[in-house]
């Protein structure tokens, strides 16, 4: 496509979209929130839901409705596993745990959780119900805002990687390919704006293709999303922790850069990238990126959609319309909007990154960092080889002394941890044991392993996140050389879409 008609269709389509924008639509807000079990329903996805109401209302209005499906509903049966602040255990419960169970979560609490006005999330079909009474009195103009803070899962389709789940109560599981499906069947005229923040979120990217499926054509609707990570890759954030002030997660910041205030009620720094005075909703997508310091690697739909349909040039290639890693950062920066710039600019500072070949610098950053993971994985199973001997050893001469140990549930165990006196005999035969130092040494060394895995791979997702942002903007100036102009205008309606916010931002 020539620079000129590809210009003349981006402006035809923004004069479109002006005219859309004056008509009298309105926001529905449906949120789909929890775990699949009271084990796996944290304190922090309620209080991003508590969290989200606070934005919906503020900016939002009182009137605009919300639907909350979360969790086992307005059961009073105790379905939030938390964790409170100073809780101890003690060293038998501990020593047993670690012998003979697991000492993952064994602070852990659990009671009923306090949202107010929820629908029980036990089955997709609740929400395919929203879909087919409430989601068909839409009327066109009027958008659907849909977030999602829940667990999620590797897609089961091996022809399609994107085809990844949202998890619900009772272990049901709601595929993106069905998601698509209830969007497709809303009225013509309606948009859809997502923000996901479960593991493999990105899989919900491909929302812009029929049927979620890439091969298959784009739908016809506004629609645009915003995902913690990558469709393969788990993501920051579900956490009993009940002290906000520790959450790092993709909602966190994304909520906090609309609503201008973080959970913590502290204003929130620059993040009017294009300096309209107005936050929208790839500035607080961008915001997240800059500011969270976790596992994730966001992403959204006008980036998933320009990697079906766009390409990087190769190296071995001689077209110099098309851009590559190794075209100059200068012309990266030139070519790159002022959102995709600050967010460039800002992860150049945090990796310190200099000089005009940083997109093959970050390529080979990501490269490195990888090789360093899989070195500490390598590093954990020899070191989970001699934990385990050291423990299998300590538990057997335990279970020597006390064979009701051979079943930790048995009377016999249990009196163990429920008796003052037995507990001290017990704690006093695992520290007296020839290798229970060894043990606790190995002990700490796992912790420290897993320690420095976790920052491996926060280094990483710092890399791919400037490498993501860096073959955004090429992808983009890729897209009209490569693609006809049906494709760019579905592009330019995606960014359009992103570009949106809510009233009052």
């Amino acid at each position: 496509m020539q620079r000129r008609s590809f210009v003349y269709l981006l402006c035809s389509v923004f004069l479109a979209l002006t005219t859309i924008g004056d008509l009298s639509a309105r926001d529905h807000v449906l949120t789909i929130g929890g775990g699949y079990s009271p084990a796996g329903n944290q304190a922090s996805l309620e209080r991003n839901v508590i969290f989200f109401e606070k934005l919906r209302a503020e900016k939002l209005g009182g009137d605009i409705r919300h639907d909350l499906y979360f969790a086992d509903g307005n059961s009073p049966l105790p379905d939030l596993q938390f964790e409170p602040e100073g809780g101890e255990v003690p060293r038998a419960n501990l020593y047993m745990a670690g012998l003979f169970g697991s000492e993952r979560g064994i602070t852990n609490q659990y009671r009923n959780n306090e949202l107010k006005n929820t629908r029980d999330l036990s089955s997709p079909d609740a929400v395919e119900r929203w879909f087919e009474e409430e989601g068909s009195t839409l009327e066109s103009g009027d958008r659907l805002i849909l977030y999602v803070t829940s667990h999620g899962g590797r897609s089961g389709n091996k022809d399609n990687k994107f085809n990844t789940k949202i998890w619900m109560w009772n272990r049901q599981t709601l595929e993106a390919s069905r998601l698509a499906g209830w969007i497709a069947n809303l009225p013509e005229g309606v948009g859809v704006m997502t923000v996901m923040v479960q593991c493999y979120a990105g899989g919900f990217s491909h929302l812009i293709f029929d049927e979620n499926n890439e091969k298959k054509d784009s739908i016809d609707r506004r629609l645009c999303g915003f995902f913690a990570t990558v469709c393969d890759r788990e993501a920051a954030g579900c956490t009993p922790d009940v002290n906000e002030a520790n959450y790092d997660e993709f909602s966190s910041h994304f909520w906090a850069a609309l609503r201008g205030k973080t959970r913590m009620e502290e204003p929130v720094g620059h993040c009017d990238y294009d300096g309209n005075g107005k936050i929208s909703f790839e500035e607080a997508h961008a915001y997240a990126i800059l500011t969270s310091r976790n596992i994730d690697i966001p992403v959204k739909t006008s980036g998933a959609f320009l990697r079906v349909h766009s390409r990087l040039r190769s190296e071995k290639e001689e077209d110099k319309e098309l851009l590559g890693l190794e075209t100059p950062y200068s012309v990266i920066l030139e070519r790159a909007g002022k959102v995709d710039r600050a967010v460039l600019e800002g992860l150049s500072r945090r990796l310190n990154l200099k000089g005009e070949n940083r997109g093959t610098q970050a390529r080979d950053g990501v490269s490195a960092l990888a090789k360093k993971i899989r070195k500490v994985e390598e590093e954990k199973k020899a070191h989970k080889k001699k934990f385990d001997s050291a423990r299998g050893v300590i538990s057997r001469d335990l279970r020597n002394r006390w064979p009701a140990l051979e079943n930790r549930h048995s009377p016999g165990a249990v009196r163990l941890l429920s008796k003052a006196k037995r507990q001290s005999q017990f704690v006093s035969a695992v520290e007296e044991h020839p290798r229970f130092e060894e043990w606790s040494k190995l002990r700490a060394e796992r912790s420290k392993l897993s320690d420095r895995d976790l920052q491996l791979s926060k280094e990483y997702a710092s890399w791919r996140r400037f490498l993501r942002a860096f073959e955004n903007v090429v992808y983009a100036a890729n897209l009209p050389v490569i693609c006809g102009e049906a494709v760019v205008g579905t592009y330019i309606w995606i960014l359009a879409a992103e570009q949106e916010g809510f009233s009052g931002n």
